[in-house]
């Protein structure tokens, strides 16, 4: 690396950077040990540290799509590590070393790009499923809102055309533990919600469904301010101070200000149900549940939460033992060969929800059965809320 490079450190775009390479470059685990590629990673951790001699290198954990891998930079490590932040993109040549049987990047050459948001994807985990689908059954769900105030406050938060609603669409929903990928919070609340729904209708009489519906999607929009979109999900200086449940209540009033006809008390109904959905107060909850809504909140929450993060476990594997998860203190079974992966037009159809039927006589269960099902849900776990 040349002293003009280091110092000018001109920021590229990812084409300029690849000169005509295609796009995406090659994955992580793509090149031979010692072959010479071109690539781009956002940057999840760096430390600047001394040789044996003292000389100063840099470590890094770079990542993309295709997934995540040391670095080192051996040569004006000191000198690059002032532009280079946590977050950032860079564009690297290097090659692949070997070091204690793992792959490991030397880095010959490293630019800062500039990277716009369509290009996230190439950089970032996403969900495995199709947003635009996932977008078109959010608007879906909102449609389904039979109160038009809490319906009117949806779409101006999450709505298509909102900024709010954007950043929604693409957040993640955690740093690490469940759903921590590019349309994780959507996918998340999609999930949720359905579960919500299902539970509403059943105990159809002492359930309020628009508000338990407002509440499952707006639950989690603090995390729109909470983590920052880029590598490792790196959490926001607002996110450190005061946390999702605080940036979402503060979000959700000052817009509900706009909003004539949504009484104080509805929504500080809605409000109770942002400001107690992780349930406890060790699960750094500002308050537990005080209504039923609240209550079902919490443990639909917590639920969908810990099966995405052991769907993925067993997943890892083709079958037999998963690894160690600390977070349940356990190992799970994939008992299940050939597992297919559940496709979302399996799922509940929310056009067949219309806000006539919202507003009509709920449906009564008709199979005990139902009750053994739904009562999986309220089980006192270890909280994957907090990463």
């Amino acid at each position: 690396m040349t002293e003009k490079n280091v110092r000018t450190a001109k920021t590229l775009s990812i084409e300029e950077w690849l000169d005509g390479a295609p796009i995406p470059w090659p994955g992580i685990a793509e090149p031979g040990e010692g072959e010479p590629f071109t690539a781009c990673y956002a940057v999840e951790l760096k430390s600047l540290l001394l040789t044996k001699d003292d000389k100063p290198y840099l470590r890094l954990r770079l990542t993309d799509a295709s997934g995540t891998i040391e670095a080192r930079i051996w040569d004006d490590a000191d000198q690059i590590d002032t532009w280079i932040d946590e977050g950032a993109y860079v564009g690297v040549r290097g090659r692949i070393n070997s070091f204690r049987g793992q792959r490991q990047l030397r880095v010959d050459e490293i630019r800062p790009l500039e990277v716009g948001p369509g290009d996230l994807q190439h950089f970032l985990p996403t969900t495995p499923y199709d947003l635009e689908e996932l977008e078109g059954r959010l608007d879906q769900i909102i449609d389904s809102v039979g109160d038009l105030h809490l319906r009117e406050l949806l779409v101006r938060l999450v709505g298509r055309e909102s900024e709010t609603g954007r950043a929604f669409r693409r957040a993640p929903a955690a740093k690490r533990n469940h759903h921590a990928y590019i349309g994780g919070l959507l996918e998340h609340t999609l999930s949720m919600t359905e579960l919500a729904d299902l539970i509403a209708r059943h105990y159809h009489e002492d359930v309020d469904r628009d508000l338990l519906i407002a509440g499952a999607i707006l639950h989690d929009i603090g995390k729109i301010e909470e983590i920052e979109l880029s590598g490792g999900f790196p959490y926001t200086d607002p996110g450190k101070l005061l946390g999702h449940i605080l940036l979402g209540i503060e979000l959700v009033r000052e817009t509900a200000k706009e909003i004539e006809g949504l009484t104080e008390e509805r929504l500080t109904l809605l409000l109770h149900l942002i400001a107690s959905h992780q349930g406890k107060y060790e699960w750094q909850s500002p308050r537990i549940p005080h209504t039923l809504e609240a209550l079902i909140l919490h443990f639909v929450d917590d639920l969908d939460a810990k099966v995405n993060q052991v769907t993925r476990l067993i997943r890892s594997v083709e079958t037999g033992w998963s690894p160690y998860a600390k977070n349940f203190g356990a190992e799970f079974l994939r008992h299940l060969e050939d597992r297919e992966e559940r496709e979302l037009d399996d799922q509940p159809k929310w056009e067949e929800v219309s806000s006539e039927r919202v507003n009509a006589e709920r449906v009564v269960a008709e199979e005990s059965s139902e009750e053994d099902e739904i009562s999986k849900i309220f089980a006192d776990q270890v909280s994957l809320f907090d990463d």
